[in-house]
């Protein structure tokens, strides 16, 4: 590679391996049980051609690499890069000594948790090793994202994670991650999306939860996708594209240094793009804005950034929606707020 590229948004898989094995994952079918090597991270960071984009640490479980996290982070802090930082974890391998690393460095933790103790057991598993490494995040005053996969399920269990959210005192806020039908999702039929009534119904009673656990409190956790369409309202802002990977400034490179531009896309032959060892050009790939035809005639059409392109991808039929149902009912509840 000769060139670098305008990255805003770099994924490092640390480890093609997990300890758990959620039924709906998308990375599943691609592990390699491999883990990332410092040189591999570093030809990536060093591929961008600013010091200032955002850095997600994912996998796999990337505590499952915890020394190249160690690694990374002081290179970056040694070479004067101003990136934010990201960790998405599962959250099982957080023991006190590893909380305390993380409470010592400006990183960002999200950690996935299926939105009660029931739903998270049955879809993920290993539920109270999840639980003991929050209180060990809470001990080390590490303050911490949850964030929750959206099936028909989960749906309905919010109110209960929004008061799991309170319960913690450490959580700052709950982001909304809606299914991928990836192949091995496909295996269990007890897993599907939610209804669109559902999605409306749910998320306000988990937002109106959160508004009035806060006044008691003095201090509200944010539900993300909210936050964000709140936030595009009240600034205007104009969205043409759903998200960097769109915009062909994202990047996602495995354990093994192969580059794709989303990381719902890996072992997608069609959007492999090179591996980042290679001394030679590669080009990023753009995926779709995320707008559809039908956007042109919606109200929302100017402030909302439209449909994540990697699940029209992967997803069909009625699923192909799911994105838009669960804007326009923020939209819907936002409003009703304002008329309140």
């Amino acid at each position: 590679m000769t060139n670098k590229k305008e990255i805003k948004y770099l994924v490092l898989w640390l480890a093609g391996e997990c300890n758990l094995k959620c039924k709906y994952c998308y990375a599943f079918p691609n592990f390699t049980h491999k883990k990332m090597s410092f040189q591999i991270a570093r030809k990536a960071i060093e591929s961008c051609k600013t010091k200032d984009f955002t850095l997600i640490l994912a996998g796999g479980e990337p505590l499952l690499n915890f020394s190249l996290i160690e690694e990374i982070y002081d290179f970056l802090k040694r070479e004067n890069y101003n990136c934010k930082i990201g960790l998405q974890t599962n959250g099982t391998l957080i023991t006190e000594k590893i909380a305390e690393r993380l409470s010592k460095m400006n990183i960002n933790v999200g950690v996935s948790f299926d939105a009660s103790f029931q739903i998270n057991d049955e879809f993920r598993g290993e539920t109270k090793a999840v639980i003991e490494g929050l209180k060990n995040l809470k001990l080390k005053n590490k303050r911490v994202n949850l964030n929750c996969v959206i099936t028909d399920k989960s749906i309905k269990e919010l109110e209960k994670m929004v008061e799991i959210a309170y319960y913690f005192e450490n959580i700052d806020g709950i982001g909304l991650d809606l299914l991928r039908m990836g192949e091995r999702v496909q295996n269990y039929k007890e897993i599907n999306p939610p209804t669109n009534g559902d999605i409306y119904i749910y998320l306000k009673r988990a937002y109106m939860k959160s508004k009035e656990l806060g006044k008691i409190v003095g201090k509200e956790v944010k539900i993300r996708e909210i936050e964000e369409i709140k936030y595009r309202k009240e600034k205007n802002c104009i969205a043409t594209h759903y998200c960097y990977s769109s915009l062909g400034q994202a990047m996602i490179i495995t354990e093994e240094g192969n580059i794709y531009p989303c990381s719902s896309l890996v072992g997608d032959n069609r959007y492999f793009i090179g591996n980042i060892l290679e001394d030679r050009e590669f080009e990023m790939q753009s995926l779709p804005s995320g707008k559809k035809e039908k956007c042109e005639s919606c109200q929302y059409k100017d402030i909302c950034k439209g449909c994540c392109p990697s699940r029209l991808i992967i997803n069909e039929g009625e699923m192909e929606d799911k994105d838009c149902m669960l804007r326009k009912a923020i939209f819907k509840i936002l409003e009703e707020e304002e008329n309140e």
